[in-house]
């Protein structure tokens, strides 16, 4: 049994977990037609104008209008081009908000989103198409390779181990001639090598889950050491990653967004989005990984799922040894006050 077949079967991503992009004051999908439905909920009944650049800092003469005085919250349009497409939201009075897709429309990617959209607690947003979040890129196709080439990606920052990149190497990468940051080490929390075990109950796969995210943090900081530098500094477009997209490279996100000033409440719901956008690479790789596809349904709930208690016990750990996540991006990760504001001149709008 694949282990995409095995998550479809245990129904993992529909028990009450966050699947809900929150934080945002307008929201783009793909339509099954190939389209986008734009939504901003909160401007119904008020005249908006909507927009369409290929950039997320276009100016006014580089827009091509797309809906004039829309009143009913909610557009369905079609982008004839190939490159991404973002779109500015305009109401009649107040300021205007760009949206993209979160989740890139990759054939062979596994989990590669946007963090931009998001509402910081200043009432700044964070910029679109500056910091990507994924899980491994080895699937990616000659198109794929296409399409991330016209985002400016600058570098990529791989959390996985030595042995991991070995079996899922990173060709775009190597081929778009892209930084590329990595470091050997043998052993992670993050893989979770120890749920192979066959006797492994649920309640003991929950607490290695537990143990894992309570030591990702320490482990991974000299890479998200490395990372924060580089964000510091302006050198972006920038994308990370791990295996699946979710525990080291989900806390990445986390701290990234803490660092910006975005709410918790923001920070648990992008992290729960794997749950929506996790299934579908599963589903599409589904020789993905052996070793996974081979362990029980009740470790593959417990090892999949983008749990916000998992999350949680990664912030419980930074506050008992730092004082908060906070703490841990100044004490550990050496992010001053200083950078943190230049993170959030470079990332914020």
């Amino acid at each position: 049994m694949t282990l995409a077949t095995m998550i479809a079967g245990t129904g993992v991503f529909a028990k009450g977990l966050p699947v809900t992009d929150t934080g945002s004051d307008v929201s783009v999908e793909r339509s099954p037609n190939g389209g986008y439905r734009v939504s901003w909920p909160q401007w119904r009944d008020t005249p908006v104008d909507l927009f369409v650049a290929d950039r997320p800092d276009a100016p006014v003469s580089e827009r091509r209008q797309l809906a004039d005085d829309d009143r009913d919250g909610t557009a369905d349009v079609t982008v004839h081009d190939t490159r991404r497409p973002y779109f500015f939201v305009q109401p009649a009075k107040g300021n205007g908000h760009w949206v993209a897709e979160r989740l890139l429309p990759l054939e062979g990617g596994r989990n590669f989103r946007d963090l931009g959209g998001y509402r910081a607690s200043d009432g700044r947003t964070v910029r679109w198409g500056k910091i990507y979040r994924s899980g491994s890129m080895s699937g990616l196709t000659a198109q794929d390779f296409d399409y991330l080439g016209g985002l400016g990606i600058r570098s990529v920052y791989d959390l996985r181990t030595e042995r991991e990149r070995q079996g899922e190497p990173n060709r775009w990468a190597t081929a778009a001639q892209v930084g590329y940051w990595a470091r050997d080490y043998a052993m992670s929390g993050g893989d979770l090598s120890r749920l192979a075990d066959p006797k492994v109950t649920a309640a003991e796969a929950r607490q290695l889950m537990a143990e894992s995210y309570r030591a990702i943090p320490y482990e991974q900081a000299p890479a998200y050491r490395e990372m924060f530098r580089q964000l510091a500094a302006g050198q972006t477009p920038l994308a990370f990653n791990c295996t699946i997209g979710k525990d080291r490279a989900g806390i990445a996100a986390a701290l990234v967004l803490t660092a910006l000033g975005v709410p918790r409440e923001t920070v648990v719901a992008d992290y729960g989005l794997t749950n929506r956008y996790l299934p579908m690479a599963l589903e599409r790789d589904k020789a993905i990984n052996p070793k996974m596809a081979a362990l029980p349904r009740h470790v593959g709930e417990v090892l999949l799922a983008a749990d916000p208690a998992y999350l949680e016990m990664a912030f419980e750990e930074m506050s008992k040894r730092n004082g908060s996540p906070e703490g841990y991006l100044r004490e550990v990760i050496g992010l001053s006050a200083a950078d943190q504001d230049r993170l959030k001149t470079f990332l914020l709008e």
